[in-house]
């Protein structure tokens, strides 16, 4: 049975709730890839209506995961769920990639670039570079409201680059990697730290976020 977080968060938001993921730590709607393989999803919503039952929200999102796992296999657990200051949050971990993509039914994949490539996933996007962003922020420091324009680099330069792993989001969030990011999907995303990346979509519509590491 295939239950997707935006159906979820629909049926929430009719009941007079609101779906959502988060840590202390992050503070916007994120995905996480672990070291192993895992996957840790937050979702941060406001929940300061006087209408919306923090009891429900939690009976809620537990029902939908343990319905869930009925007709399956995988392993899929709720590691926060709960309303804090008029803030909801939950934070789901995944076993895989696989499973938080059947789960949610949010296209993604991680892997190497061969195997994306394989998987059918296109690169003929413009990507901006962790070096390129790192360059602009010393210039812009040293010269007072200096403006630099960014250089893209094409999917063909960065796929020569057929050593690092890449990790792709159908989803307008936030994205953390267990590796150091080199590429982002110019588009879609920005550079937001050494590991972190951080969307510029605006909503989920046919939104692909890559990011390439090592």
């Amino acid at each position: 049975m295939k239950k997707k977080i935006a159906v979820l968060c629909a049926a929430a938001i009719s009941l007079g709730l609101l779906a959502s993921c988060g840590s202390t730590s992050v503070t916007e709607n994120t995905v996480e890839l672990k070291k192993d393989g895992t996957v840790v999803e937050y979702t941060v919503e406001d929940f300061s209506e006087s209408y919306y039952d923090a009891d429900e929200l939690t009976e809620f999102v537990d029902a939908q995961v343990a319905s869930y796992l009925e007709d399956s296999d995988a392993t899929v657990e709720v590691k926060k769920n709960e309303v804090e200051e008029q803030t909801a949050w939950v934070t789901i971990e995944y076993d895989s990639m696989d499973t938080y993509a059947d789960f949610t039914g949010t296209a993604c994949f991680s892997g190497s670039v061969v195997q994306a490539q394989a998987a059918g996933y296109d690169f003929d996007v413009n990507f901006v570079s962790a070096d390129e962003e790192t360059e602009e922020a010393d210039e812009s420091s040293v010269i007072e409201g200096a403006v630099s324009e960014t250089s893209y680099l094409s999917g063909s330069e960065v796929l020569e680059q057929d050593d690092l792993k890449v990790l792709i989001v159908g989803a307008a969030v936030d994205v953390i990697v267990p590796g150091t990011v080199r590429y982002v999907s110019a588009d879609t995303a920005a550079i937001g730290g050494k590991n972190t990346v951080t969307t510029t979509a605006e909503s989920d519509s046919d939104v692909l976020i890559y990011v390439l590491y090592e």
